[in-house]
């Protein structure tokens, strides 16, 4: 059963939740198959994932759920051959024979149910038109056909399309009431009009047809009916939105539109889950995002609808709402563009302390490093490397917090020694973390050390930091605000050269080298 997925930290189990959204009458869905009698499990579509909905044995070949008990949507049976068949319940009776479990669609009878009716003479004719296509497709490539054949088969192909849109629209219009209408009607792309343009043809405002199509993008989904989100068509739009095809990959304006979409959602009724779905699935992707930065956009949606004072998550629990809100705080003080926190430290000799606010510079690299880690030490020399021969005279410093604490100490001071590190290292030493847990003494030590020399964010600057694993690199302008984080070695250097006037410069380590590309797996 691999197809079928339970996230019950995500949503309620559907079959326990009170359906006041459908008749209250019984609604039989038949499905009859040619096979032995089995269980037959019934799954719906949350977004583009199945969720376990109810559980039948098959007689005589016929497969019989009850459907008032079930949203209006698309779901689908796990067929024995272990594929999903899709089909509609919607509020009315459904009756499907499937004569080939192999390929289902194709001759399926519908005997009752206009949704699934429209549904697959919708897939079927589709299926006939891409056929269609790639018998044309071809022929436009061959060296032997001439201008006049392929403008006939552009032609062919333009009709095609013609001939499907005009299906889509007459569903749409006929049966707008319908599931199956509300559905291919989320797959309507906003018509994208010309550039404004001036009495000599030139463009007046080349951001007109962008700024359209990403305010008009949601015009033809109902972002208030509860079955919308009942199909991977809603999921695929939504994902489509928040990416390089959509809205531009820019925190505060991925924000603003995430807002702007939400506010069209109706997050009072907890029994649509449209507005769950979208809050839920824009936090996780940028939580998870590689984009460098986009982690602000979690930040601004755990903020705003899961962290007091501003707790609208109904469907989370207290527990998963404290991980989010800790997860939020955590990585707040690093978001890319927020002044960067102090960090006073140590160096080698346990009595220079330096400050990241006392460095002179055009442009801090803080490096958080490991003499234990694998990586590190093939990253650190690469780094020594790119200060002797670029940062250093270009008035860049790195400012390196190592881990020094313990066993680690002798190891740390031996690979600066080894490798000729002249950057600034620093770290938490035993001399100082004696003194900062020591309790015999009331903390006195303590309270010494940070009254003459340094802070608790300091002392704790793992957690200040988010730093969860090693090699992690901060560049700081400055003024020492964070302008990027978490790059590779590769990517420093090319960051380093371009902010320094120095873009087309060598690259000492280039990333078409894999070892100076992405950061490895947490060590």
């Amino acid at each position: 059963m691999k197809y079928l997925i339970f996230l019950f930290s995500l949503i309620t189990v559907f079959t326990t939740q009170a359906q006041s959204d459908v008749a209250a009458i019984s609604q039989p869905v038949k499905i009859t198959i040619d096979v032995s009698d089995t269980t037959f499990y019934l799954a719906r579509y949350f977004g583009d994932k199945l969720y376990y909905a109810d559980t039948t044995e098959s007689k005589d070949g016929i497969v019989q759920f009850e459907g008032n008990k079930h949203r209006g949507g698309l779901y689908a049976i796990i067929l024995p051959n272990g594929k999903p068949f899709d089909f509609i319940i919607d509020n009315e009776v459904v009756d499907i024979r499937i004569k080939n479990i192999e390929d289902p669609v194709t001759g399926i009878e519908v005997k009752k149910s206009l949704n699934n009716k429209l549904f697959f003479d919708y897939m079927n004719y589709m299926t006939e038109k891409r056929k269609e296509s790639k018998a044309i497709g071809p022929k436009l490539k061959l060296p032997e056909t001439t201008e006049k054949e392929k403008a006939k088969y552009k032609e062919q192909l333009n009709q095609i399309n013609d001939d499907v849109v005009k299906m889509q629209q007459d569903i749409i219009k006929n049966h707008s009431d319908k599931f199956v209408g509300l559905m291919l009607n989320m797959t309507i792309d906003p018509k994208l009009p010309d550039h404004p343009r001036d009495e000599d043809g030139n463009i007046t405002d080349s951001n007109f047809v962008y700024n359209y199509y990403v305010n008009h993008y949601w015009d033809n989904v109902n972002l208030k009916d509860y079955r919308t989100v009942n199909t991977p068509v809603f999921h695929n739009k939504l994902d489509r939105y928040f990416s390089m095809k959509g809205v531009i990959q820019i925190p505060d304006s991925v924000f603003h539109y995430a807002k702007k979409l939400i506010s069209q959602t109706d997050p009072v009724d907890q029994n649509n889950k449209v507005f769950q779905y979208v809050v839920h699935h824009i936090t996780n992707k940028y939580e998870t995002s590689q984009i460098m930065g986009m982690d602000k956009v979690f930040y601004f949606m755990a903020k705003t609808y899961y962290c007091e004072p501003n707790n609208i998550a109904y469907w989370m629990t207290p527990e998963n709402t404290e991980k989010v809100c800790n997860r939020a705080d955590k990585i707040g003080p690093t978001i890319v563009g927020n002044p960067s926190i102090p960090i006073i430290l140590p160096d080698s000799t346990e009595t220079n302390w330096i400050s990241t606010y006392d460095i002179d510079a055009d442009y801090t690299v803080l490096y958080f490093w490991d003499p234990n880690c694998g990586h590190c030490k093939k990253i650190t020399p690469k780094l020594q490397t790119l200060y002797d021969k670029k940062f250093k005279p270009r008035n860049v410093e790195v400012y390196a917090i190592g881990k020094a604490t313990g066993e680690e100490f002798g190891k740390w001071k031996k690979f600066i020694v080894d490798n000729k590190l002249t950057f600034y290292n620093v770290g938490v030493t035993p001399k100082v973390y004696k003194a900062a847990t020591d309790t015999t003494n009331n903390q006195r030590d303590l309270t010494k050390l940070l009254r003459e020399h340094t802070t608790l964010q300091s002392l704790n600057y793992a957690d200040t930091w988010d730093v969860y694993s090693t090699p992690r690199i901060f560049i700081l302008d400055k003024d020492k605000k964070i302008i990027y984080k978490q790059v590779s070695i590769g990517q420093l250097e090319e960051i380093i050269d371009k902010l320094t006037g120095h873009e087309e410069d060598e690259k000492l380590f280039p990333l078409s080298n894999p070892e100076n590309g992405d950061n490895p797996p947490a060590e």
